[in-house]
This record gives C-alpha cells, structure tokens and sequence, in this order.
C-alpha cells in the first residue's frame, strides 16, 4: 500500500506499540517512566499530556528513566516546528476504525510537537508499518 503524508489530530492517534523509548541505549520506554503496564492502545494525547508537563518540569515522574527519555526529547525540542519536519523519518501511523489511527513511528517526535504546542502532526500514512 502506498503510503501519503497526511495531518491528523493528536486526538485521533493511538500508539500501536506496547513499549516506545527503548532504543539508542535508553533501556526504560515511557511506558515504565510514567507507570503504564502497556502503551498498546493507550491514546496519544493521553501520554503526551504526562510528557509535556514532566518535560516542563510540572510533574516530573521520579524513574531513573526519565533523565535519558528528557534528554532524547531536548533533541528534538531544539530543532523546532519546521526542524522536525525536515528531519529524513516521519511520524508513521497505520489507518485505525472510526478515524483512528495508530503510530508505528517517531514518537519522539510527535512528542516533540505536542510540546512545542501543535494539536496535530503531519505523517506518513499507510502500509503495515
């Protein structure tokens, strides 16, 4: 299936994997930092709100994780709006029911966005993942 950029809005995005964060030698996801069992299924909006005021310092979650997690977040932070976009991966999210869809990739960014104050993300949209 080919897959086109689209935008959609955060409150239309579930994240599909069950832990996001671990790689590029973080060993705990978000999902350990900020207590969720699993990711799977849980809407975006969901954990962004937690990560945006962690990230601002309004409720920061106490996991030896989340020092790594916020310095990955930083990253993209300083690129800004149109920075992450030129970034050479997208945000990828897979068609749900309803209107949904589910991210398979760049949760770090979208994050990014939502942080810096966007209610939607420009994305690649379609394929198996």
């Amino acid at each position: 299936m080919e897959r086109k950029e689209v935008t959609i809005l955060f409150d239309r995005i579930f994240i599909s994997n069950s832990e996001i964060g671990i790689h590029r030698d973080r060993t705990y996801g978000f999902g350990a930092v900020f207590g969720f069992r699993t990711l799977r299924g849980v809407p975006f909006l969901h954990l962004a709100k937690k990560v945006k005021a962690a990230y601002l310092g309004a409720d920061t979650p106490s996991h030896k994780g989340w020092p790594a997690q916020q310095t990955a977040l930083q990253w993209f932070v300083d690129k800004g709006l149109e920075g992450l976009y030129q970034l050479p991966e997208c945000v990828r999210l897979r068609p749900g029911p309803n209107g949904t869809y589910h991210m398979v990739n760049g949760s770090h960014r979208a994050l990014a966005l939502y942080i810096l104050g966007e209610t939607h993300v420009r994305a690649r949209v379609g394929g198996a993942n």
